[in-house]
């Protein structure tokens, strides 16, 4: 017994908890190996069920959430690519002189004409994040072990769950899908193993690669300053002052206007025509009933009147309910005749008890993708390593593999994926836009938990009581 093990060996005599060090680890060929360890938490499988597997039970579903529009929305697709880069010409101007554009004229036939200069910016992204999640560890002998002769579970479907191994790898999965639901509007790829989400993507200030400021690429960011849909004092567009008398719709229809005049002096998206869907509004759910609210006094109440009294009139009523439905059955709203939809997004958009952030997002102009998803192909990993066996789910979209300690196992799940927005002059942020309804906000996520219905996080463990 070498230093090392002697000095585990008194520690595991001193206290349980060095105790379990012990087991965790041992030293072999001089480095230190990590063990599995058997938890007590309840399982689906074996001699601990989580369930009262010996009565008759309803159909259980492992999918907790299920679909997700602005997920879907964005779209995502499997690409093999390291590096996705783009370089754009964001100007070309007559060279300058003193500070000044020349002229293009001449009087002398004979002279020389002046030139031109030209800006280049460029858009790169070079790394996927990697977002992993593992199941519990398991006795590999209890995997397909019945409780009772009664115990097999179902699906909603209809479809038999057929081993621990499938029920660990869902429940890590489902796991690893709330974090990918977060980062994808708060991930930025200055953290490793990262991705950068909408918080770091829809910004003023951007800056190219090597190091160039591009202002011409900048999104739109309005600081709405906590105020509510009416507006206020120390609302900003891009750090540039906006007046207290201009409300949410005003400064929405503005972004709009301004948005579409950039995607006009676009060569390669002048030509394509907007159409419903390609541009949406993205907020919690608890945001969105003020904005359609509010949008609807906008459109009918008279302006003198509070809108808790107005948006009671028939008028405002029959209006309000026009606004329900869209395309993606969460309400929508007309700007200069062209509708918008509202998706409900409740991830990482509230940021407090009153207060959410909305985006306008363009996903793409016409046929032209400008904001998408890629999820790098896991089809190309090759399925056999020594000591581990990989496959990939879901079309590739996800890895998983099994984690091995003699009897012990361990199923893992890992996904790498990257938002790539090619023009994030047409994407916009409102960041503290106060709304109060009945309830306050609510949200899916569970690490939340002060907007989560649940008021105990109570670890299901084994033996259930």
């Amino acid at each position: 017994m070498n230093e090392l093990e002697k000095l585990l060996a008194r520690l595991a005599d001193s206290n349980e908890q060095s105790a379990k060090l012990v087991r965790e680890v041992v030293h072999s060929n001089h480095s230190l190996i990590k063990r599995l360890t058997i938890g007590d938490d309840a399982t689906i499988f074996g001699c601990c069920g989580l369930f009262d597997m010996c009565s008759d039970q309803d159909l259980m579903s492992l999918s907790l959430e299920g679909a997700n529009k602005f997920l879907d929305w964005l779209g995502w697709i499997l690409t093999d690519v390291c590096v996705e880069r783009r370089d754009f010409i964001h100007f070309v101007r007559p060279e300058q002189y003193g500070g000044e554009c020349t002229p293009g004229y001449l009087a002398d036939p004979c002279a020389d004409p002046n030139s031109y200069e030209f800006g280049v910016c460029d858009f790169i992204v070079e790394d996927y994040g990697r977002l992993r999640t593992e199941g519990h560890v398991q006795d590999v002998t209890y995997n397909r072990m019945k409780y009772c002769e009664r115990q097999p579970l179902y699906r909603l479907d209809g479809t038999r769950i057929m081993s621990q191994k499938e029920y660990e790898m869902r429940f890590a999965t489902e796991t690893l899908l709330q974090h990918f639901k977060r980062y994808v509007v708060t991930g930025t790829a200055a953290t490793g193993g990262l991705f950068d989400g909408l918080e770091s993507l829809v910004i003023n200030g951007y800056t190219d690669s090597k190091g160039r400021r591009c202002s011409s690429m900048d999104s739109i960011v309005v600081d709405w300053n906590q105020n509510d849909m009416g507006g206020g004092a120390g609302i900003t567009w891009n750090g540039n002052p906006v007046g207290a008398g201009f409300n949410f719709v005003d400064v929405l229809i503005a972004v709009y206007r301004h948005i579409k005049r950039n995607i006009s002096w676009a060569p390669s998206l002048a030509a394509q025509t907007l159409r419903p869907g390609n541009m949406i509004i993205l907020l919690p759910d608890f945001v969105a009933q003020c904005l359609l609210d509010f949008y609807t006094c906008w459109s009918v109440c008279p302006g003198a009147e509070f809108i808790e009294v107005a948006i009671q009139s028939f008028e405002a009523r029959r209006f309000r309910l026009s606004l329900d439905g869209g395309m993606f059955g969460d309400g929508q709203i007309s700007i200069d005749g062209f509708e918008i939809p509202l998706i409900r997004y409740d991830w990482e958009l509230t940021k407090g008890p009153n207060r959410g952030d909305i985006y306008l997002l363009t996903g793409a102009v016409g046929n032209v993708k400008t904001l998408h998803g890629e999820l790098l192909d896991m089809r190309a990993v090759p399925a056999d390593y020594p000591k581990l066996t990989y496959a990939y789910t879901d079309g590739g979209r996800l890895l998983t593999w099994e984690v091995q300690d003699h009897t012990c196992v361990k199923q893992v799940v890992e996904m790498r994926p990257r938002v790539i927005a090619w023009a994030p002059w047409t994407l916009a942020r409102f960041h503290d836009v106060r709304c109060t309804v009945p309830g306050g906000p609510k949200s899916p996520d569970p690490c939340e938990e002060s907007f989560f219905p649940e008021e105990c996080f109570c670890v299901a463990q084994c033996p259930e009581d």
